[in-house]
């Protein structure tokens, strides 16, 4: 497992997708532009702003219920921190506007766990065709 430490510069809790902003502090993130889209990995631990968090960049992260095991998963654009099907990013994307950034989280490997697969941020624009 590769851990990365962080402070954070809000509060965070364990099991949420995190990006690292242009002040170098840890963040939740979301699909709604390419720099809170750049995801660095999912928050080990639980912290305030100023805290130490660790994240977790390339493995299992087992702090999620009733996931099907094979699913990808994407950065929400509607609740930050929050990882979700492509289904429920798509659903997002139609009510909330027009584009976003579809970013790869990674894939459910059991009922509670997700490895970690980062990958590049990729600009979707809605309708899509």
């Amino acid at each position: 497992m590769a851990v990365a430490g962080f402070a954070a510069g809000q509060y965070i809790q364990t099991g949420q997708v995190c990006y690292v902003g242009s002040d170098g502090l840890l963040y939740l993130a979301n699909g709604a532009s390419s720099e809170t889209a750049s995801s660095v990995g999912i928050a080990i631990d639980t912290g305030h702003a100023g805290s130490l968090i660790r994240v977790n960049v390339d493995a299992i992260s087992n702090y999620y219920s009733n996931l099907t095991p094979g699913t990808p998963h994407y950065l929400s654009v509607a609740t930050s921190g929050l990882p979700v099907a492509y289904s429920g990013w798509l659903s997002e994307v139609n009510t909330l506007g027009d584009s976003a950034y579809l970013q790869f989280i990674g894939r459910a490997v059991s009922s509670s766990g997700i490895e970690v697969e980062l990958s590049p941020p990729l600009y979707v624009q809605y309708p899509l065709i």
